[in-house]
């Protein structure tokens, strides 16, 4: 995990900006999660530790993270209103949101890349980026469903 964090650090001194105690934090909540998190969740760990950082500087600083390549993003709703954040680091990684409870399950990246290189195969395409938000239920809530008699949608 320090490498992670001294690599982001000399990536923001290169481009010319400080490395701000706030910056430092938001950089150490990212590198001890496994998987995304949201702006809330990301700023509910920040403040734990020091709550004088603002919702505000957390919104800054993962913008200039995403900006730089520091962090990756995914939006986790079809009309892009959520978007989740981790570090740049490890296998993509995308998720299905349950529309029912909240959950975020995760959707495993090689059968997104299959379709992708059949998409390529297919129409002679380079892609260069892809933007996947999936919606349902999660296990809990499909099987939630199935038991009331309303099966899933």
């Amino acid at each position: 995990m320090p490498h992670i964090i001294d690599e982001a650090e000399s990536l923001l001194q290169e481009r010319g900006f400080k490395i701000t105690p706030q910056r430092s934090l938001l950089l150490r909540v990212l590198a001890a999660q496994s998987s995304h998190l949201d702006v809330d969740e990301i700023y509910a760990l920040a403040h734990a530790q020091d709550d004088s950082i603002s919702l505000a500087t957390v919104y800054r600083a993962l913008n200039l993270f995403a900006e730089l390549g520091l962090v990756d993003h995914r939006y986790v709703e079809p009309d892009h209103r959520r978007e989740v954040f981790r570090l740049a680091d490890g296998p993509e990684q995308h998720y299905l949101t349950c529309v029912r409870c909240g959950t975020r399950v995760l959707i495993r990246a090689d059968l997104l890349n299959r379709m992708v290189n059949e998409l390529v195969r297919r129409k002679g395409v380079s892609v260069t980026s892809a933007c996947a938000c999936f919606t349902g239920y999660c296990p809990a809530c499909t099987e939630a469903l199935r038991q009331a008699g309303t099966p899933p949608e």
